[in-house]
């Protein structure tokens, strides 16, 4: 009796992740000046160097007094104006009165306590002031030094996106290089002999010819996720083309994107083109809709570079991108590879796929965007039906509907809503 042929299941999304993401090797670090820090991922810790604030800071513009010696409707003598920066007074030049004081200054240490100046009244001649209550309590108005942090203490933990905050936070403490993991070089292929370059006119479209669109659409969404892009080759359906193409790629990338070209074809050459070049399978097609075809492979060295297939479809290419390709990246520049998933509810009824787990274009509704429509479509090449799109929502494989009011995890597209 002849043997029958089986044919292994998919592996499920969360599982062909897991696979892909064990395997991905974070890229170097290298020092940025302050100004090229926004939007990298930290690789070390930035710590205070001195207390901060490093003194007693008036945190009004004020006058700087002994706490116990203020009642209400009394009148004070200013013997001293306080600038911020200024160098500190002699204690005993402030002997017998109070201090006019600017915000960000040094309180003197025979101070205790800051009036602002909306709770004081001044002589017309600027000699005395009276203030308007009735007492005040130490430490008031002051910033005390170290309140914020002591000297050696992490500021900016290692594995944080940087953003403007972070930076000025980084100038406070004299960090002017900052280390930063490096932006991961990648590569990207696009496939298809009926593929034509985007600015091909329409006089010179035959009718069985596309423009590309996955080509800058992954380019788009590759530079809004911080890596550098090292170049976009398009290569036609030939064997011997696709194995230079992929040659090269593999040569100067940390990872390689590939669009089309990994389906069952005849001229679907990149998984061979792969396994010429001595690349491991990792995944070959997922139990998703749409995007089933993924592809993953890395190379035998250490650490291995990987590779991600994408199918040709737009919808499957924009989709997978999302599902694969932001959270590599992610881990290979040191933060959490998770995504930003959330809860949400659906608007209407919605019929999912009894054998995959479907990854839908939808819309955000409702004052509190809670709720999500899915947006009707005709498939994974109509990428037009996306256009209004601010995420995916993921529906489980089932043969039933899901009733409105059904919840469902939102992921945001990159560039999208949040």
């Amino acid at each position: 009796m002849q043997e029958k042929k089986t044919t292994r299941p998919l592996l499920s999304y969360d599982d062909a992740l897991h696979e892909v993401l064990e395997r991905v090797s974070q890229v170097d670090d290298e020092l940025v000046p302050l100004g090229g820090a926004l939007g990298r991922v930290l690789c070390r810790d930035i710590v205070a160097d001195r207390a901060q604030p490093p003194f007693d800071r008036s945190a009004m513009d004020g006058f700087a007094v002994r706490s116990g010696e203020v009642s209400g409707g009394s009148s004070q003598k200013i013997v001293a104006t306080i600038a911020a920066g200024a160098v500190p007074a002699d204690p005993a030049d402030l002997a017998g009165g109070v201090a006019r004081i600017a915000t960000g200054a040094a309180v003197p240490g025979v101070y205790d306590a800051v009036i602002p100046v909306e709770q004081a009244e001044e002589d017309q001649d600027g000699q005395r002031v009276r203030f308007l209550i009735d007492q005040v309590n130490a430490g008031a108005c002051i910033h005390k030094r170290a309140a914020d942090a002591d000297a050696g203490q992490v500021l900016i933990k290692a594995g944080t996106l940087l953003g403007a905050r972070h930076v000025g936070m980084a100038a406070a403490v004299g960090s002017v290089e900052i280390p930063v993991f490096c932006k991961p070089n990648v590569s990207l292929i696009t496939t298809g002999d009926e593929v034509r370059p985007p600015a091909t006119p329409i006089d010179e479209l035959e009718p069985q010819q596309i423009r590309n669109s996955n080509g800058p659409m992954i380019d788009a969404l590759l530079r809004g996720l911080g890596v550098e892009l090292l170049d976009h080759v398009h290569v036609t359906d030939d064997k011997q083309a696709t194995l230079a193409a992929a040659r090269e790629a593999l040569g100067k990338s940390d990872l390689v994107v590939t669009v089309g070209g990994i389906s069952a074809g005849r001229r679907d050459y990149l998984p061979w083109a792969w396994g010429e070049l001595g690349l491991e399978t990792v995944v070959k097609g997922v139990a998703i809709q749409p995007g089933k075809p993924v592809f993953v492979a890395q190379s035998k060295g250490v650490p291995g570079k990987l590779i991600v297939g994408l199918p040709g479809n737009p919808v499957s290419v924009l989709a997978t991108a999302h599902l694969f390709v932001w959270p590599i990246i992610r881990a290979m520049v040191g933060l959490p590879a998770a995504l930003p998933w959330r809860r949400v509810w659906l608007a209407k009824e919605t019929s999912p796929n009894p054998r995959r787990e479907v990854f839908r274009s939808v819309r955000l509704i409702g004052g509190t965007r809670d709720q999500v429509e899915v947006i009707d479509w005709h498939g994974s090449g109509d990428l037009a039906h996306s256009s209004e799109a601010d995420g995916f929502v993921r529906l489980p494989a089932q043969a039933e509907p899901l009733r409105p009011g059904a919840a469902a995890r939102f992921l945001p597209m990159i560039g999208g809503a949040l």
